[in-house]
């Protein structure tokens, strides 16, 4: 999506089509001189009118040295390329020229049997992002009125764009700014074409196992065995140039000699010979490969670099990539029934997607959840994620009918920020249910042995969980509790909840732990049959908790004495639960804790004619403390749920393109790397721009107004990062951006009222942030005024210090 580009010079990027097809981003350099020149002569006599404006047969040799000399102040050519080395293809490009103002033109050309794919949509983007990093506040472009497709590129995007038409000529012009109307657009671009660029990993039609041996305990024998004995839906093949059949298939002695070409190819060999096998795979046409081998990254710099290698030629071709040093992938949907994986069973079908770092850890996390009754949609274990990562899932978990919750073992985040975004949007939809490990010093140690990556540091991670509503569970076992009641409940309207027992001892240690946890324990309470209570009684208590309109929730505990069959009870509680809902309209979530059970209990009948599968099967968990924890967490996601989407607030009186200009200027005269603080003049004039006042300097004197420290420091992978403290209150972390709610959060956990004006000014320093990827700190203090309502954003202390450095990479 649209983001201010602070280095565009060096700005390289894997990008995904609509198609799921990826494509390189990169600006053009004079090597490229050749390269481009060929890619313009092979533009029809049309598309070069529709570039040039009229007929016209060719360009100089000056005009493509131009295009491949990047000055960014002045100009910057962005080509979309496929391939590597001598056989780099270019599909399309983009460039912009200044004319020594705030406005730069913009055009494009894009090659003939590319036009329609999204290729000018991305560059475009970019483009921007780059031109905003170069000082520049505006786009223009002039085009012909027949010219359709440039003009959709221009009004897809969703930036604000003017029109106006002369002599058959359409002059567009448009601010560099990112409207929420562009943001909202180009988060279903990404989304779409994430998701189907996994398709040919998770939804294959033809499947070849490079590697496949007949030797029983090999990596490939397994993987080939697997898909078999589950009954893939599609084709596979094993390719061995030693064997005419493996497992009684006939086996080809190369990827070029199969009948078909395959979707996923599984390059079940060593890590020394996976880049070649996959060249030849790349080569035969597979947009996906599965690589299992450890011995890349994780084993040090030499891995590391077979590792890029094998990457660089997935994404040449435009191709995705799981793993390497993985476990497989798994899609149970009866469609498609592909076990690729070393799990030796395919777990039960479900609606639950997961996706794990581990590969070993993988395999038990699978065979516990079938034991506990979790059905699964997908599985994807990630290894080093050198491509395919968490995020990806998610997005393609989002776009899955077949997928209700998103299930992560993760122990680091490849890109937080991303994660961030993408799990705000998604966490209104569906649930995601993460396990995040590596909390340790030690375990971010090992973590860091065995996928190479380091893991950040745990305060970062609650903050993004929170803010994002992504549900954490501390352990495994907590994550399969949760997971249970997201797949087979409803979600609570509020955190009160009644308790219906045989035991007076268990119902009082879910009493402690339901209070314990933030809940309220309300309607008829605790209710206490004693030791000898029949169905029908656990029938009519629960039936009158549920009906209770003091009630969101129900925990019912039973304790076995002697010989007696749990699953009668449990009957009985589904009734009650069915009765409930009928009389009231309303579902309430059941949850079961029969001592010495655990897992999914299947009670169904069709007998009271109910449509749906809600109480056919009830969440039981052996002690009432892990029903009370499962609980309090699904309570936690569903007061998340019920609030709007968070918005980043927008203030119509801000002059950001002009501050962009000028801290552009500040930074391009720094020497070195070191960071520097803007001086007092230009800091005051800077902030006039976002419309954030600072007080003037008074004299020395001890204020009893409470005092609000803003601190603000960029993390390398997690971005900008706010701390908010303030005395008694304590100390709050935030990612940025900052939302709406996000600020609302903010002001009560700081016990301020939304008021005091303080929330206008962290919503215009938000902005800020989002403007000056060059920020480095932000050292600010302020002081809340009295009782009465804030008539604007209240204004910083003259102590305030901004700290810009030059970029040197680029943040997605």
């Amino acid at each position: 999506m649209f983001s201010i580009i602070p280095d565009g010079a060096t700005y390289r990027e894997f990008v995904l089509l609509k198609d799921g097809q990826g494509i390189l981003l990169r600006v053009a350099v004079p090597d490229d001189v050749e390269r481009v020149a060929a890619f313009i002569r092979s533009l029809s006599a049309e598309s070069m009118a529709m570039r040039f404006m009229g007929g016209v047969a060719g360009v100089s040799r000056k005009f493509v040295e131009e295009l491949c000399d990047p000055n960014l102040r002045l100009r910057a050519c962005l080509l979309a390329v496929e391939g590597e080395g001598e056989e780099q293809k270019i599909l399309g490009l983009g460039n912009y020229v200044g004319g020594g103002g705030a406005v730069a033109e913009v055009a494009f050309m894009i090659g003939d049997a590319h036009q329609g794919r999204g290729i000018g949509t991305l560059v475009l983007e970019r483009l921007a992002g780059m031109a905003a990093g170069a000082g520049y506040l505006g786009f223009e472009a002039e085009l012909l009125t027949r010219n359709e497709k440039m003009a959709n590129v221009f009004r897809d995007t969703g930036f604000e764009t003017r029109r106006a038409m002369e002599g058959g000529i359409i002059h567009v012009q448009f601010p560099l700014s990112a409207p929420e109307a562009l943001r909202e657009r180009t988060d279903l671009r990404e989304r779409v074409a994430t998701a189907n660029s996994l398709v040919p990993l998770l939804r294959p039609r033809v499947v070849a196992v490079a590697g496949a041996s007949r030797d029983p305990g090999s990596v490939g024998n397994i993987i080939f065995r697997h898909i078999l004995e589950n009954h893939f839906q599609g084709s596979v093949y094993p390719i061995n140039p030693k064997a005419d059949t493996i497992e009684g298939v006939q086996a080809y002695a190369s990827l070029a000699a199969l009948p078909e070409t395959p979707d996923l190819v599984i390059l079940a060999v060593p890590a020394t010979k996976a880049s070649a096998l996959a060249k030849r795979a790349l080569e035969r046409g597979a947009r996906g490969l599965l690589a299992l081998a450890a011995g890349f990254a994780e084993t040090g710099p030499e891995g590391a670099r077979r590792q890029a290698r094998l990457l660089r030629l997935a994404r040449s071709h435009g191709a995705r990539l799981v793993g390497p040093n993985c476990l497989g992938l798994i899609n149970t949907h009866a469609a498609v029934q592909l076990n690729a994986s070393l799990a030796a069973t395919m777990p039960p079908r479900g609606r639950v997607g997961f996706f794990s770092h581990s590969a070993a850890l993988g395999v038990v996390i699978l065979q516990y959840a079938a034991e506990r009754g979790l059905g699964f949609s997908t599985f994807v274990s990630a290894g080093n994620r050198a491509d395919v990562s968490g995020n990806d899932l998610l997005q393609y978990w989002d776009e899955d009918p077949d997928t209700d919750l998103a299930l992560l073992y993760l122990e680091t985040f490849g890109n937080p920020r991303r994660f961030a975004r993408l799990a705000r949007r998604i966490s209104h939809r569906k649930p995601i249910l993460c396990v995040k490990s590596a909390r340790s010093h030690a375990g971010r140690r090992v973590a860091l042995a065995h996928i190479a990556a380091s893991p950040r540091d745990d305060a970062e991670v609650e903050a993004l969980f929170h803010q994002a509503g992504v549900i954490r569970a501390d352990t495994l076992e907590d994550l399969f509790d949760i997971a249970l009641l997201l797949s087979h409940q409803p979600l609570p309207r509020g955190n009160r909840v009644a308790i219906v027992s045989n035991s007076g001892g268990v119902a009082t240690i879910c009493a402690d732990a339901c209070e314990t946890h933030g809940m309220e324990i309300a309607g008829p309470g605790v209710v206490d049959l004693h030791a000898m209570a029949m169905p029908e009684h656990y029938e009519r208590a629960c039936q009158e908790a549920l009906e209770h309109p003091q009630v969101d929730a129900l925990i019912a505990s039973f304790a076995c004495l002697g010989t007696c069959d749990p699953t009668v009870v449990a009957r009985a509680i589904r009734r009650a639960a069915v009765r409930a809902e009928q009389t009231t309209g309303i579902a309430k979530p059941t949850l079961l804790s029969l001592m010495g059970m655990s897992g999914a209990v299947p009670v169904g009948s069709t007998a009271l004619g109910e449509s749906g599968g809600r109480y056919r099967t009830f969440p039981s968990y052996r002690f009432p403390e892990s029903a009370a924890l499962a609980l309090s967490k699904v309570v936690e996601y569903a007061r998340f749920r019920m609030q709007p989407a968070g918005r980043i607030s927008g203030y119509a009186d801000l002059s950001a393109g002009e501050a962009r200009r000028r801290v552009e200027q500040f930074v391009e005269g720094l020497t070195g790397s070191a960071p520097a603080a803007l001086p007092e003049p230009e800091l005051r004039e800077l902030m006039a721009f976002f419309g954030v006042p600072i007080a003037e300097a008074a004299a020395p004197a001890k204020s009893k107004a409470p005092q609000v420290s803003l601190n603000l420091s960029a993390d390398p992978d997690f971005g900008p990062i706010w701390r908010f403290h303030r005395q008694g209150a304590g100390s709050i972390l935030r990612i940025t951006p900052l939302t709406d709610l996000d600020i609302a959060d903010v002001l009560e956990r700081l016990r301020l009222r939304p008021t005091s004006g303080l929330g206008e000014t962290l919503g215009r320093l938000t902005q800020l942030v989002e403007e000056l990827p060059w920020l480095c700190a932000l050292e600010a203090q302020v002081l809340i005024q009295g009782e009465a309502a804030a008539t604007g954003p209240l204004p910083l202390q003259p102590s305030l210090r901004l700290t810009f450095c030059q970029a040197r990479s680029v943040s997605k």
